[in-house]
């Protein structure tokens, strides 16, 4: 469903941005790693004669980098190797504003390899019932994106295709075949937490469930660390971190600012749940101190919070994209891969 309750304030500071401006080459990730630019070319198409342990630090300093499988960087596949891939989704995203570029930028990747991508939808009910996606047993690889649910992730996996995941059910250890998960990076957020403290804020708050997934969970493990490491009081007080569940419920975040006491900066888990939160704050007519705002994970350069943001943290579709591709056909020439999972650096706008 599209959500109604957005309501937007100018911005009256510029935001800078923090990113790496260069294409990166083959070449840059030889040169990184001291290896030859064939070995590193060899790792990226999946080609055999590299050891489990090279592949995996191309693969993971690739990534660290940024790199791009586009145009004359990538081979296409062999016509003996795997050619169709399952994108499970779930019904709201083909609308979503991050999800919908993401999807295309999907396909230009797989096309780029030689490989065809076939999407299928499944509704929340159909995840709680653990309903196995009709296209799943002719695909040869699957791309799960944000599928949070654990007994379906596990259901999934077991099914014995090469999967990865574009964000994931928390604790998933349990699950004894090996797959690949890609998280947006929370290592910046000790920064911003130390420079924010730096300027004179002592009091944070998390707004978010850490159970909500594996995303959530190590944003608050950083933003615990971070407070803990400059010796600042206890959170809990500032934050909101009731279940998911129950926040989903009308008027949950105007309930629970009323027993709150307010922060100066309030962590938000996401661009949606910082929209939320303000809309409450608007309605209940709360003044925040002054100074203070938000630090915000996941926004997009169509959405604008409001004059309160302080730090924003993105990663580009492209690159979500191309480490999920990386990953996947690796995992499908190689599918006694360990287990991995890759942080993404984020893109970092300081306003």
């Amino acid at each position: 469903m599209l959500f109604q309750f957005f309501f937007f304030l100018p911005m009256r500071r510029k935001a800078v941005a923090f990113t790496m401006s260069n294409r990166v080459s083959i070449a840059d990730i030889a040169n990184a790693l001291g290896l030859s630019r064939n070995t590193v070319s060899k790792a990226l198409n999946g080609s055999a004669g590299i050891s489990n342990e090279t592949r995996q630090r191309v693969l993971d300093q690739a990534v660290r980098m940024n790199y791009k499988m586009m145009g004359s960087h990538v081979t296409r596949l062999q016509p003996t190797e795997p050619s169709t891939i399952l994108l499970i989704c779930k019904d709201h995203q083909l609308i979503s504003s991050f999800f919908g570029p993401l999807n295309l930028q999907l396909q230009h990747l797989a096309r780029a390899r030689g490989a065809t991508i076939t999407m299928q939808y499944m509704s929340p009910e159909e995840i709680r019932r653990g309903v196995i996606p009709s296209l799943l047993q002719s695909a040869d690889g699957v791309v799960g994106l944000e599928l949070l649910d654990h007994d379906y992730v596990r259901r999934i996996v077991e099914c014995g295709k090469p999967c990865v995941f574009f964000d994931c059910a928390i604790d998933t250890d349990d699950i004894e075949i090996p797959f690949d998960i890609v998280l947006q990076g929370e290592r910046g957020l000790y920064a911003a937490i130390e420079t924010l403290y730096q300027k004179g804020y002592t009091r944070f708050g998390f707004v978010g469930d850490p159970d909500h997934c594996a995303g959530f969970r190590n944003r608050y493990d950083y933003f615990r660390l971070a407070l803990a490491d400059f010796r600042l009081s206890s959170h809990e007080k500032y934050s909101i971190l009731t279940s998911d569940k129950l926040m989903h419920q009308p008027d949950s975040y105007r309930r629970a600012l009323r027993s709150l006491d307010i922060p100066e900066v309030f962590v938000c888990a996401n661009a949606m749940i910082a929209i939320q939160l303000m809309n409450a704050v608007r309605d209940e007519q709360i003044t925040l101190p002054e100074n203070s705002g938000l630090v915000v994970f996941e926004t997009t350069h169509d959405l604008v919070i409001n004059e309160k943001m302080l730090v924003a943290f993105n990663v580009s579709r492209k690159q979500i994209a191309s480490s999920l591709c990386m990953l996947l056909f690796d995992r499908m020439q190689n599918p006694d891969a360990t287990k991995r999972t890759i942080k993404l650096n984020s893109r970092i706008e300081v306003f």
